[in-house]
């Protein structure tokens, strides 16, 4: 049969594994417009437009939805990291598509200043509330906070620490209660207060061009729907996700800043929120909450800024690497670090950057050179997407921008005129921003014509058909080539329903770097480890077939392979509980077992595994059952001897117990598989058992009906035997969808202490 098996063999596929869904996208996006700018920036909007800001955060969403549009429809057809670099570099010519870059770079990384500093802000105010003397001017604490928060979240990243992933989910749900909360009292507080309509008596006191210098101000604020454009490559349905994406994250803000601004406004007027700048909503909501309003908003302003802080260097990371690979940065910006494996110049140059901002300019300054280049790339993106219409009409395109070229047009017309205002209000902002696209004109004269590093695309997978989909198929996570055991296992399995093995190895990249720059040498590496375990796979008559996948998350993409293989069972080792480790076995094993869609069947052993002795706990569920068939088939290839061990917790469950170890008796005879039954009347079960366990080499359990309410993976006592037993351990656990079955069933052991 082994040789049949041969001529069946396939190569090792590699596949980029795909796994942000709609929210995690969004999230991204939202962290940045609604991060600490909500608090902060509606204050200078104020001063420069009065109540008027409400009007400008409604222009600027239509404004902002017309360039949206572009982006959706060219990240649609355009989905490579890189967003409106990219797209410019590729729908014009030299320098602008350099340009596109370096003011998506530079923009982003002086907007991330403007967050660092609102942590700072937000610091301050928690230190004034809790009577903290710091000796030092406000001023130098909210620098040194800022640059703290700076250096951390770089360092994270440069380390590889995934902070970015579904963390920021959490941190923008707070974000959002927050903001709710101060809204929802605010109005309340107006309903009650018959004389809150005249703070809006007059609208515009400052004039109507003061809408416009204020919506320039404040449209850093959308910049969110350029950060989502990052992770087309990252994104689950890219062409669908993305733009659902970009549009749900630019009206959930625009809803939240015109209700902030409403409220604020309404409560304390426009003078005093003018007057209050960059803390004016904590201060509106010391007067809406009393003792602890002010210090909700400046909780706010911290996770807000953390948000944000947190998804801009995503982005300055990507756009720079990107550059760096393109040949239009220095190289060193396009190489990974050989140990984190992440952008390590592009993090730390990026870094450099922000703390720059945060020490030598006040945050009203910062914030006008980021609007100035975030306006000016927005123009070229939607140049780009009138030329790429002509310049590129193969390419598919999922969504099409309506009313073209109308409404880019408008958008480019809009974006100039915005900016222009802007040079009225801050003339500085404009002169450092003519400074900074100089300098990166000088750096892409010295760069350009640079050989771009070469990119090794990696192969499409092709799906399986129905009728391969229709096999029995076991999947076995391999970590290292020390898994041979592992493997035997899953061949029984499979074998016993003429199945096929899958092989799965998972090349786990940091966040900050694309999935399709991985170092193909670490994926080289992971073919040939499977390459070798694949023909140990084939000499026990197996068909096996390997996959490498490349993924941000090792437990997202085993669970996704295992839906789309419609695996049957997992095979997972596990080499031990560890002091590190916080969960029942590991946060990625907890999870991994928890959310599986198949049967799970874990083994816990080191090296090779050749059981001579194998002892099966007794016990009356379906678990219980399935893990001694699989016992009865390593039992016949070792000519192993078994055990059954009939744990007696209490008298009255003697007879219920002699019953279930002789249905387990006869699974085992029917394949003649010799065994002996053994009664234990121990003081405790856990102690029981393990001491029990000592003599044989392989101790086989079923999972326990697991609670939802309980934090267990097989159960109470069965997580407990797997950390404390002294022998290898074999545990089976059936899908969810058998739950509700299983816990009907009377269990042998009590869990209860």
């Amino acid at each position: 049969m082994a040789e049949n098996v041969e001529e069946k063999k396939s190569e090792v596929e590699v596949t980029l594994r795909r796994d942000l869904g709609l929210l995690e996208v969004l999230m991204i996006g939202i962290g940045p417009n609604i991060g600490s700018t909500i608090f902060i920036l509606i204050g200078t909007g104020t001063a420069i437009a009065g109540p008027g800001i409400i009007l400008a955060f409604i222009l600027n969403f239509f404004v902002t939805l017309c360039t949206a549009f572009s982006y959706a429809e060219l990240s649609s057809a355009f989905p490579e990291t890189g967003g409106g670099y990219l797209w410019i570099k590729e729908g014009l010519f030299p320098p602008f598509g350099f340009l596109g870059g370096w003011m998506s770079w530079v923009g982003h990384c002086i907007a991330c200043s403007v967050y660092a500093l609102g942590f700072g802000a937000g610091m301050l105010w928690m230190i004034d509330a809790f009577d903290i003397d710091m000796g030092m001017s406000d001023n130098s604490i909210r620098i040194v906070f800022s640059v703290l928060v700076a250096i951390i979240f770089i360092f994270m990243n440069f380390r590889g620490v995934k902070s970015a992933g579904r963390s920021g989910i959490v941190v923008s749900f707070i974000l959002i209660a927050v903001i709710s909360s101060f809204v929802i009292l605010a109005a309340y507080k107006m309903l009650l207060d018959p004389n809150s309509g005249d703070n809006f008596s007059n609208l515009m006191p400052n004039g109507t061009m003061s809408i416009l210098t204020s919506m320039a101000f404040t449209f850093m604020v959308f910049e969110g729907y350029e950060v989502v454009a990052q992770t087309g490559e990252e994104a689950k349905d890219p062409e669908k996700t993305v733009p659902k994406a970009m549009f749900l994250c630019i009206g959930i803000s625009t809803f939240l800043f015109v209700a902030v601004a409403i409220t604020a406004i309404g409560v304390s007027g426009w003078e005093n929120i003018a007057g209050w700048k960059d803390l004016a909503i904590a201060e509106s909501a010391e007067s809406i909450i009393p003792y602890f309003g002010g210090d909700l908003i400046a909780f706010g302003i911290i996770v807000g800024s953390i948000a944000a802080v947190n998804s801009i260097i995503f982005s300055v990371s990507r756009v720079s690497f990107a550059m760096g690979r393109d040949g239009n940065l220095p190289a060193m910006f396009g190489k990974l670090h050989k140990k984190n494996q992440t952008p390590a110049t592009a993090l730390l140059v990026s870094g450099a950057i922000i703390i720059l901002m945060c020490i030598t300019l006040p945050m009203d300054q910062v914030a006008a050179v980021a609007d100035i280049l975030i306006l000016l790339l927005f123009t070229l993106v939607n140049i780009a997407a009138i030329t790429l219409r002509k310049k590129r009409p193969d390419v598919k395109r999922a969504y099409m921008t309506p009313w073209f070229p109308v409404i880019p047009l408008i958008a480019i017309a809009m974006k100039l005129i915005l900016v222009v205002t802007l040079f009225d209000y801050e003339p500085f902002a404009w002169y450092l921003a003519i400074f900074v696209i100089n300098v990166g004109l000088i750096i892409h004269y010295f760069t350009k014509g640079k050989k771009e590093i070469e990119k090794v695309p990696l192969p499409e997978r092709t799906p399986l058909t129905t009728e391969e989909l229709e096999k029995f198929r076991v999947m076995v996570p391999i970590e290292d080539e020390e898994s041979e055991s592992l493997i035997d296992i899953g061949c029984l399995v499979a074998s016993e329903h003429n199945g096929e093995l899958l092989l799965v190895s998972v090349v786990e990249v940091p966040s900050t770097v694309p999935i399709n720059e991985v170092d193909r040498k670490l994926v080289d590496e992971r073919k040939k480890m499977l390459e070798k375990l694949t023909r140990h796979a084939q000499m026990n008559g197996v068909f096996a077939r390997a996959l490498v996948t490349v993924s941000h998350d090792v437990v997202t993409a085993l669970i996704d392979t295992a839906k789309e293989e419609e695996v049957n069972t997992i095979v997972v080792g596990w080499k031990g509980f560890t002091r590190t480790q916080k969960r029942v076995l590991g946060k990625k094993m907890d999870l991994l077992l928890r959310l599986t869609p198949c049967d799970v069947l874990l083994f816990k052993a080191e090296g090779r595994f050749k059981p001579n002795r194998i002892l099966i706990l007794s016990g009356g569920l379906w678990h219980v059952s399935r893990a001694t068939e699989i016992a009865a088939l390593i039992a016949q290839r070792n000519s192993s001897r078994v055990t059954i061990l009939n744990v007696i917790a209490e008298e009255k469950y003697i007879d219920m117990a002699r019953q279930y170890s002789r249905r387990l008796t006869e699974i085992l005879r029917k394949v003649g598989v010799p065994v002996v039954v053994k009664e234990i009347r121990p003081e405790t079960v856990l102690g029981g058992i393990v001491s029990e366990s000592i003599e044989y080499d392989l101790l086989v359990m079923g999972s326990s009906a697991v609670q939802r309410v309980h934090r267990s993976d097989f159960g109470y006592v069965q997580d407990r035997i797997i950390k404390n037993s002294k022998c290898p351990v074999l545990i089976y656990k059936r899908v969810a969808k058998f739950e509700e079955r299983e816990a009907d069933e009377i269990e042998l052991v009590n869990i209860t202490e």
